[in-house]
């Protein structure tokens, strides 16, 4: 596989979480991953790791549905960015990672923006009104929206495959929505929206990384980002403070907790393992892991309903999800070998 085709498939990340995977790639991999010399089989350690990432990143939709109606999204949001900011800080410097806070400022406030701060508060708003499954499964549409920015804005090619893809994530969209657990109404239409909007924006923010922070190190634009989505939204969260807080408990604090420390940090230790030891188009397989696992976590402890409008809706915008990727041509031909 080429550098540059690397990249692209490290970007393609899904969940909320699509932080700076292009940079990453350009960090923790030594040498571009070879279609003819790779492994075709993870290794039993790997493979734990990914299934471990992908229950981990499924369970960030359940805590979101915790967390959102006591503190509220913005408050919910802010306690998620600023915890992941404090995670991924210790985990940066760690490593010896340098930030260049005061030249690097815009790019970490607009990957904020939209990697971080608008995103989370879309989800974190849908958590009120729509399932697990519908939020992670919206989440999935984010390698289409990448394509499709990658295309106004850096003038890439936007093959059939990946305009089949958006068509048919849409589609994916209208059965879940159609014929899954929640009745149609207008909260539960405004809610699949905002996770639209969300995904649109980790798409926005994974081609701007592209276009103005390639050349930084990962953990740093990932940290810079985090913390300027917690400044950022700090003021928009002061109204709705005193009551959080009066509302909180312990549910909501460690649901607070898991969503910035573990659903972030621990989680991007990880992925940032598996793209060195795998590569990334075997790492970016826990695509398919997260809508799966949010629906089992939330029926577990939320009580929501697995139906096979559900899975339907699901197993559509993941088709759709590896079109965009180009993952079938890629597993036939492992298949063939």
């Amino acid at each position: 596989m080429s550098f540059a085709k690397l990249r692209r498939c490290t970007y393609n990340q899904a969940h909320g979480n699509a932080m700076q995977l292009d940079s990453v790639a350009a960090d923790l991999i030594r040498k571009p991953e070879d279609d003819n010399t790779a492994k075709t089989i993870m290794s039993t350690a790997n493979l734990l790791r990914l299934l471990l990432l992908g229950a981990i990143w499924g369970t960030s939709f359940m805590l979101m549905r915790i967390a959102s109606p006591a503190l509220g999204p913005m408050l919910t949001t802010f306690f998620r960015a600023l915890l992941a900011a404090a995670a991924l800080y210790l985990f940066a410097r760690a490593r010896g990672i340098r930030f260049g806070w005061r030249e690097n400022a815009r790019t970490y406030l607009v990957i904020g923006l939209f990697n971080t701060a608008v995103p989370f508060a879309l989800f974190a708003w849908s958590a009120l009104h729509i399932p697990s499954s519908y939020m992670a499964t919206m989440n999935s549409l984010a390698p289409i929206f990448t394509g499709l920015f990658g295309f106004l804005l850096l003038s890439e090619k936007l093959s059939a495959s990946r305009m089949m893809a958006c068509v048919l994530g849409m589609t994916g969209v209208a059965v879940l929505v159609g014929v899954g657990p929640s009745a149609v109404t207008l909260d539960t239409v405004l809610g699949v929206l905002a996770s639209i909007g969300a995904a649109v924006c980790y798409g926005y923010a994974a081609t701007y990384t592209r276009m103005r922070a390639s050349a930084l190190p990962s953990l740093a634009t990932a940290t810079g980002s985090q913390l300027a989505a917690a400044v950022v939204l700090l003021p928009l969260t002061l109204p709705s403070m005193p009551l959080g807080l009066a509302t909180m408990n312990w549910n909501v604090a460690l649901s607070a907790l898991f969503l910035g420390v573990v659903c972030t940090g621990v989680a991007y230790a990880i992925f940032f393992h598996l793209i060195a030891e795998e590569g990334a188009s075997k790492a970016v397989t826990v695509t398919f892991l997260v809508p799966a696992t949010a629906s089992i976590w939330a029926w577990l402890f939320l009580g929501e309903p697995i139906t096979p409008g559900t899975v339907a809706g699901i197993a559509v915008v993941l088709c759709a999800t590896a079109l965009a990727l180009g993952l079938f041509g890629k597993w036939r031909a492992v298949l063939r070998t």
